[in-house]
């Protein structure tokens, strides 16, 4: 963007284009730069979005709220099995093994959605044959919580979708940069071919033009006879 811009601008001095570019060569870049401002510009706001203070406060809040109330259902559940209030053979219905009493360690978000969805499941078919709604918290206090958490988890799953599609936005873009930048400098370089050492750098670099010496080129200091 930066080499673009220079050359963009410095073709027109006081209102009045300099002809140092070609005029489909400085279209060209003109029209380039206009497009991955924007796609630059998009990428920003989606990431700005995406990595928002407040919203990042209320996302863990809903995060570790839903956590909460399905990992404390989950133990309450257990603790009725242990007293046998509950048949052993009830906890295959919300994806817990029979032959022991562990419960699993619920972190990545996912995860919280989808144990959400195994108690609800294991709930409903448990209460369907008889059996009595488990309290504090009750399925429908951990289903608001879960729900709440949900929607921001899908919010946040498409603004990071966003994001990458922004990315991949200037990305695709990068290749024809390229080829702009080096048409254009190509043409700034023969006009001031006449100029030379650094004034022609100078100006050279008024239109952008970038200028380093590799550290493969430089000069060795020539060494004494006695050396």
């Amino acid at each position: 963007m930066r080499a673009l811009k220079m050359a963009v601008d410095s073709c027109v001095q006081g209102g009045v284009y300099t002809n140092t570019l070609k005029h489909n060569t400085y279209s060209r870049a003109k029209t380039m730069l206009e497009r991955l401002t924007r796609a630059v510009e998009a990428y920003t706001k989606s990431v700005s979005e995406q990595s928002s203070k407040r919203s990042n406060a209320r996302y863990e809040a809903a995060y570790k709220k839903a956590r909460m109330y399905v990992m404390h259902f989950l133990q309450v559940f257990s603790m009725a099995v242990m007293r046998e209030e509950i048949p052993r053979a009830k906890r295959a219905y919300y994806g817990l093994p029979v032959d022991d009493d562990s419960l699993p360690t619920i972190i990545p978000e996912s995860a919280v959605l989808e144990w959400s969805r195994k108690i609800a499941d294991g709930e409903r078919k448990r209460q369907g044959e008889g059996g009595v709604p488990i309290y504090n918290p009750t399925m429908g206090r951990v289903a608001v919580a879960c729900d709440i958490f949900k929607d921001m988890y899908e919010r946040q799953r498409r603004l990071q979708e966003a994001t990458a599609e922004a990315l991949a936005s200037v990305a695709a873009l990068r290749p024809e940069c390229d080829r702009i930048i080096f048409d254009v400098w190509q043409e700034i370089e023969e006009k001031f071919a006449t100029l030379t050492g650094d004034d022609r750098i100078k100006k050279c670099s008024e239109y952008g033009i970038i200028y380093y010496t590799r550290p493969d080129r430089k000069k060795s200091p020539q060494k004494s006879d006695n050396e």
